[in-house]
This record gives structure tokens, C-alpha cells and sequence, in this order.
């Protein structure tokens, strides 16, 4: 499937150009560019996201520092973790190096290793955010979605990627719950059953890390929903006894 015509249509003008001039200078350099996550799970509701996530196979940093000469705008990078950030006026564009993640017990945070593409959208937290959608020049427009992605969308399911999910980061369960609201979606069978086992997991989760995931759910447009579906999944109760 060719997203291509909904990019043009979907991205202002500015943004359009911008995702053409770092495709160009992918293309010099070598690496291949995709863009990844929300924005694309969005772009196929027809939701308005206009902050862009990159996922490079290659070296985003280098990528990054490269568009910000060009374009002269403000940059952060993190080289440890291969990712930087351009912020613009009205948007901004995040990149990252395609990389795996493996996590040496439940609630660590991982370890992150370069890889491929698959791999990077594998890593992810469910399958309608593990789409990417090529911006490379020989396959422009390209949807990429070997996790069924686009079907959960059609068919209103939120689904993790594997059963270890949660407890490999127990703050997906919050996150499964926050999309849930948000979309008027449902969990597909075996994530709930994965999710209500896992609650416990949560335990292992610092508190710095639950109270991020609270505050996005306070920033939902009906907040009030979420919290409630917590509270009748015994959420509230563990992270709060």
C-alpha cells in the first residue's frame, strides 16, 4: 500500500518540504529513512500530528546534525542513544537510528543495540503504533506494517506485539488504556488477558516513570475515561494502595 498522495495531502507545506530535503540528504549519506509511530497510525485515522518521528537505518545523529545545518534551527542530541531533536516553530521532528532493545528483568529500562527497521517497530508497544511509512526516494510512500498494524485500526483493536509485553514495561498497561479511551478502541483478547496478568508488574515500575504516564492520561481530552477503566481494572489500586 502507497501512502504517498495521503503524505501530500495529510503534511503542510512546510513540513512536506522538510521530510523531502532530509530524504535527499539520506540518500547522499547513504541511509534509508522512515517515518515511524503515532504519526503514521494517525495519518491513516486522518487525526492532525504534525511531530514527526524518524527512524534511520544508518546514523541518525549524523543525519540530524546535517538538517539542522541546513536548515538552522535548534538541535538536541543524545549520541548514547543514537537520537536527536530539531525543534521548529510549530512541529518538531524527533530521530532515531533504528535499534532492538532487550531488557534484563521485568521494569528495567533496556538496553538498547543498533538494528534494522523491523526490528526498531518490534520493540514498540502495539501493533498500530509499529507502522513506518518509507520516505526513501526508490519506494516514497511505502506502508511497512509486518505486525498487522492497519488491520487492528480497521478493526478497533488495540494488540501487543508478544506476550511480554507488559511485563517486560508494565507501563504499557497504562498506555494500552490511555489509546482504549482515546480512540474508542478495545483491547483484543489475549492483551487483555496479558494485561490483567501483568498488573502486579507494575510494582517494578519507579515512580517517576508511573506519574509521566498519569500526566499524559491527565492530558487526554477526557481524562476522567481512563481513569475510570483503571480503576475497574484494579490499576489504581496497585499503583496507588
Amino acid at each position: 500500500m502507497n501512502l504517498a498522495s495521503q503524505i501530500e495531502h495529510y503534511l503542510p507545506q512546510q513540513l512536506l518540504e522538510l521530510a523531502r530535503n532530509i530524504s535527499l540528504e539520506a540518500e547522499r549519506l547513504g541511509q534509508k529513512i522512515y517515518l515511524v509511530g503515532g504519526v503514521v497510525r494517525d495519518l491513516l485515522l486522518g487525526y492532525p500530528n504534525f511531530d514527526l518521528d524518524l527512524v534511520i537505518e544508518g546514523d541518525a545523529v549524523k543525519l540530524a546534525r546535517r538538517i539542522a545545518e541546513i536548515s538552522d534551527t535548534k538541535l538536541i542530541i543524545h549520541p548514547r542513544f543514537g537520537t536527536a531533536k530539531l525543534s521548529y516553530s510549530n512541529f518538531t521532528l524527533d530521530m532515531a537510528t533504528a535499534r532492538g532493545e532487550t531488557y534484563a528483568r521485568p521494569g528495567a529500562l533496556p538496553t538498547v543495540t543498533p538494528g534494522s527497521l523491523n526490528g526498531d517497530l518490534f520493540r514498540r508497544d502495539f501493533s498500530i503504533n509499529a507502522m513506518a511509512i518509507s520516505l526513501n526516494q526508490n519506494n516514497y510512500g511505502e506502508l511497512i506494517d509486518p505486525y498487522q498494524g492497519k488491520n487492528d485500526l480497521e478493526h478497533h483493536l488495540i494488540r501487543i506485539l508478544h506476550p511480554r509485553s507488559f511485563s517486560d514495561d508494565a507501563t504499557r498497561i497504562l498506555r494500552a488504556i490511555r489509546y482504549e479511551q482515546r480512540l474508542e478502541f478495545e483491547l483484543e483478547t489475549q492483551t487483555a488477558q496479558l494485561l490483567k496478568r501483568d498488573i502486579p508488574m507494575l510494582n517494578a515500575i519507579s515512580g517517576d516513570r508511573i506519574r509521566h504516564e498519569l500526566e499524559l492520561i491527565l492530558r487526554e481530552r477526557y481524562p476522567e475515561y481512563a481513569i475510570k477503566r483503571l480503576g475497574e481494572l484494579g490499576v489504581l489500586q496497585r499503583i496507588n494502595p
